[in-house]
């Protein structure tokens, strides 16, 4: 009887009017618990990781290795490029002249907003970088360690409004050719270091042999490159890592079959020609 007493009179409580809104508001937060527990649970279910693994070579040396982590939808079966990991480290003799290893992510907090982290050592010199960006404001720089031990840019209102990070170039590249199969497009880059342009244009539609396939795949051949630099912070004339001096050009080939993911990149660096392939995914 006293179970029974006890019980009813917990549910005449509930009548009362401030004890109404705590019962509500409990039933509340365990409707919003358990839906967002669904939630979590379903977008697991529905998304998994896929690498695409790249191995740079000078002439057939070895000399550097890139890992890009996407999330893939099941649902969609889309490459998710707004939340991406990725890793590059300098291999072999490219080691003993410049020892770089790097690990980031872009990570999308709202549409109009996005995280970019980078942390790993430079030369044996630690170096990390967070930066928040926006589509239509100026970064916020979180967190900024050189390993040349200079200090972050001061943002400025009017010139670093829309900027983007280094990264993000060849993400909106893929997306720009997904959407209209060319590549003809200028991006503001500011990585907390330095201010440039990267201009992108279209070479033209090539065929190449994937992953030591027998049957060519179709690619888009685009280059990027950067141009003279109104910002006077990069000197074309010098030579500055990954490029010979006055030529700072990478060609990138971007496959058709593999929602143009790049496939093949190319680079004239001071030691030489640098050609990345994709090795696996």
């Amino acid at each position: 009887m006293s179970s029974i007493k006890f019980m009813r009179t917990r549910v005449i409580g509930c009548h009362d009017k401030y004890k109404r809104r705590l019962c509500m508001t409990s039933k509340k937060n365990n409707y919003i618990s358990k839906y967002f527990g669904l939630f979590v649970l379903l977008y697991s279910l529905s998304v998994e990781s896929e690498d695409f693994n790249y191995q740079f070579n000078w002439l057939f040396v070895p000399v550097a290795k890139l890992s890009i982590n996407f999330n893939e939808s099941l649902l969609t079966e889309k490459l998710d490029l707004s939340n991406v990991n990725f890793h590059l480290s300098t291999l072999g003799p490219l080691k003993l002249y410049r020892d770089y290893l790097t690990d980031g992510y872009i990570e999308n907090n709202y549409s109009d907003s996005w995280n970019y982290h980078l942390l790993g050592r430079d030369r044996g010199q630690p170096e990390e970088k967070l930066i928040i960006y926006f589509n239509n404001k100026p970064p916020i720089i979180k967190k900024f360690i050189d390993d040349t031990n200079v200090l972050p840019l001061n943002v400025d209102t009017n010139l670093d409004r829309g900027a983007i990070d280094p990264f993000s170039v060849l993400l909106r590249t893929i997306e720009h050719i997904d959407s209209y199969e060319k590549c003809d497009k200028t991006y503001h880059v500011m990585d907390g270091k330095r201010r440039y342009e990267i201009r992108l244009e279209f070479i033209d539609k090539e065929y190449l042999y994937v992953r030591k396939k027998t049957i060519k795949e179709e690619t888009f051949h685009c280059r990027l490159s950067i141009p003279n630099n109104k910002y006077k912070d990069i000197d074309l004339k010098r030579n500055q890592w990954p490029f010979n001096g006055g030529n700072k050009i990478i060609d990138i080939w971007f496959s058709a079959n593999m929602e143009y993911i790049p496939v093949q990149f190319r680079v004239k660096t001071p030691i030489g020609k640098i050609t990345g392939k994709l090795m696996s995914k």
